[in-house]
């Protein structure tokens, strides 16, 4: 019997199993495609579990496969480079994504090297010729030849320090100097540098949030730990999030209805204090969430608006986001959704004048380096130049938001990054434009959540200036890496 003949045999005798099978798809869309992993998952789980018979224990091998390998291509990549001959763009993405799913399993995970290899083979059979089946093996195997001890060795013998964090905790080397310099320039001790990336490979807990106006904590807790039967817990950053131990919340009846939505508690913070920050004089009627998609401190913004008699105007540059924010927010009658660029809202004969508003919120499209443990492959699909782009339009967005908060209004900065060049300097350069004073944000946070954060008190300052910005971290707290800076104009 020829090899291609026993290979065709073999694949009919032992097929691949389905997680492997449905992990590689998704990877494949995600590394190869440009897809994202937080969209191509959940859809791929929703469609075998309604083909056949895919349990909750299938589901979260899946999962973790997928995530703990995007999390990981970094280091993954630098071992299989020790055992692979040629560079590894030169690879077959199918290949590539194959093997980083293989050494993932022997590397991060609790499967047997016989099993990982063998079932990372089969799904290979089913989408790969002969000549690459045997490569993928022959790597594999390889690895399982490798001791720890040779690893470990090898990683402590990378001469940049920022490169060796890179391999040994899976991010690019810039992102780890641009969290260096975070660090630093939000008043923390670069010798948390490990602590927040590792921070990023943890898997984040699903926060829910009970939307003001439409339903209690206390009912969402009770909905969470009756459907799911799970257990549960109230935030301790966001008086309005419910933590999940487990269970998928899209079970609830509330999170289809729009009464709650899943939300990170920073994300919960920073609408809070938005709506919070105190006012110098004036009606406190007309709010503009600048940058809303896709909605979740729209919602929030709405809610809060709703209780005090105030209107929400959310603008949203995309169409089809605008239409998610319509959607997200249709139980409030407080909101109005337009659609357009943030850079030139408003002024003239529009219906927004400048100087109009009372509160103004730019979220702005940032890196995401906030979300890395949410998002794991967006770290793999940055780089610099993307920031410098990201900060001009940031700085454009920001110098618009000024000009439409009414004097003695407050204009609340978001984003989910810590990278100097997109928070504290960007503050910095509203400052010196003399049109706005910055608010102490950390003591905003600290009125806002129910009980103070333990922010040191040389974090958020800057030279010469009274107020303090807000850098949150999830080593400290838990959540994404948001910051919040409230300015009030001039």
């Amino acid at each position: 019997m020829s090899e291609r003949k026993y290979a065709d045999g073999y694949r009919k005798l032992r097929p691949a199993d389905e997680p492997r099978r449905i992990a590689y798809e998704v990877l494949y869309e995600v590394c190869a495609q440009g897809a994202f992993a937080n969209i191509m998952l959940p859809k791929a789980l929703r469609r075998v579990r309604r083909e056949g018979n895919f349990s909750d224990r299938d589901a979260a091998f899946t999962s973790e496969l997928v995530h703990g390998t995007l999390r990981a291509i970094g280091r993954l990549d630098w071992v299989i480079a020790r055992h692979v001959n040629r560079p590894l763009v030169d690879l077959d993405p199918r290949v590539l994504v194959l093997v980083r799913m293989g050494a993932h399993q022997l590397l991060d995970m609790r499967v047997p090297d016989h099993a990982a290899v063998s079932a990372t083979v089969d799904v290979a059979r089913e989408h790969l010729t002969d000549g690459p089946v045997r490569f993928v093996n022959a790597v594999l195997r390889s690895i399982t030849r490798e001791s720890s001890d040779e690893r470990e060795a090898a990683m402590a013998a990378i001469a940049d320090e920022d490169e060796a964090l890179g391999v040994r905790y899976s991010h690019p080397t810039w992102m780890v100097r641009a969290f260096r310099e975070a660090l630093a320039a939000h008043g923390y001790s670069t010798d948390e540098l490990e602590d927040v990336l590792a921070a990023d490979n943890e898997v984040p807990t699903v926060t829910l949030v009970a939307r003001p106006g439409l339903m209690s904590i206390d009912e969402l807790a009770d909905e969470a730990e009756d459907i799911l039967d799970t257990r549960v817990a109230l935030g301790a950053i966001s008086p309005r999030a419910v933590l999940l131990e487990s269970g998928d919340p899209a079970r609830l009846p509330s999170i289809r209805d729009g009464r709650s939505g899943a939300q990170d508690e920073g994300s919960q913070l920073a609408a809070l204090i938005a709506a919070h920050a105190p006012l110098d004089g004036g009606a406190d009627e007309r709010w503009l969430d600048l940058c809303a998609g896709p909605g979740g401190k729209a919602a929030m913004l709405a809610g809060l608006a709703q209780e005090r008699g105030a209107r929400v105007t959310a603008n949203e540059v995309h169409p089809h986001r605008a239409r998610l924010i319509e959607r997200t927010t249709r139980l409030y009658d407080s909101i109005e959704v337009v659609s357009g660029d943030g850079r030139s809202f408003g002024g003239g004969r529009s219906a927004w004048p400048l100087a109009s508003f009372d509160r103004v919120v730019v979220d702005a499209p940032c890196s995401g380096m906030g979300s890395l443990r949410r998002r794991p492959e967006s770290r793999w699909n940055r780089t610099p130049v993307d920031v410098e782009e990201l900060t001009k339009l940031q700085a454009e967005l920001l110098d618009r938001a000024v000009a439409l908060t009414r004097p003695g209004g407050v204009l609340t900065y978001i984003t989910c990054s810590p990278h100097a060049a997109e928070t504290r300097d960007q503050v910095a350069r509203l400052l010196e434009g003399g049109d706005v004073d910055l608010c102490d944000t950390v003591a905003l946070a600290d009125e806002c959540a129910p009980f103070p954060l333990g922010v040191p008190d040389a974090a958020g300052r800057l030279s010469g200036v009274a107020g303090r910005t807000l850098q949150l971290w999830d080593h400290r707290f838990g959540t994404d890496l948001m910051f919040v800076a409230c300015l009030r104009r001039r």
